[in-house]
């Protein structure tokens, strides 16, 4: 597979390339400074590890090449999300805030605690001083999966040394406690779904996927 790489000098888009030299992917890394290298490469892929003011010229350049483009950046606001829902239409997209298989079953976890409604519920979202959104956009999933069975959370964010990521959901009534934890190690395991995605969305038609399309079809 000819993956197309935006970001690639940033942390996740350096850790992305080791993973592609691993597994023997072609791709070419693209950053603000050799924009033009997309032009000549024949991309099968887009992986877009930019930053969300980056979307609506990477989606540009997805639909000219006419190839799907995973979308692997956080903190999108209204404009982008409109974007995204325009170019569905032209090509297939695919959009996680967080490729962990091991997060989605997290998310997928959640609904077995409408159950204790009754209860205190708070998350923890931990991550690196270096990150710029908080709440982060994997902790907006699970506040939003909570508020869907009709739980509002109190939510605490930390940005702190080096932490890839720590979500951690608690759940309190007067004698107990509940914790439904999920750590990442290691930046590789970003990566490893971002590739899965991309491998995934190139057998796609044009529309909008999600990890729980790729977690259904692997199922």
């Amino acid at each position: 597979m000819n993956v197309l790489l935006i970001g690639a000098n940033g942390k996740m888009g350096q850790k992305m390339q080791m993973l592609m030299r691993e597994t023997g992917d072609n791709f070419v890394g693209i950053d603000k400074e050799n924009r033009q290298d997309a032009k000549s490469f024949d991309a099968d892929v887009v992986i877009d590890f930019s930053s969300a003011n980056c979307l609506p010229e990477n989606l540009v350049l997805a639909k000219q090449k006419n190839i799907p483009i995973v979308i692997a950046t956080t903190n999108h606001d209204e404009k982008n999300l409109k974007l995204i829902e325009q170019y569905k239409h032209s090509i297939p997209i695919f959009m996680s805030s967080n490729f962990s298989f091991m997060f989605q079953v997290l998310l997928q976890m959640t609904e077995l605690l409408k159950a204790l409604d009754y209860c205190d519920f708070a998350v923890e979202d931990t991550h690196h001083k270096h990150k710029k959104d908080s709440p982060s956009g994997s902790c907006k999933q699970i506040i939003k999966k909570l508020e869907d069975i009709g739980i509002c959370p109190q939510v605490c964010s930390f940005r702190v040394g080096e932490v890839v990521g720590i979500h951690n959901i608690q759940v309190f009534s007067e004698n107990e406690c509940l914790q439904i934890k999920h750590q990442a190690f290691d930046r590789k395991v970003f990566c490893e779904g971002a590739l899965k995605a991309a491998k995934f969305v190139v057998k796609q038609k044009n529309g909008l996927y999600t990890m729980q399309d790729l977690i259904e079809q692997t199922s």
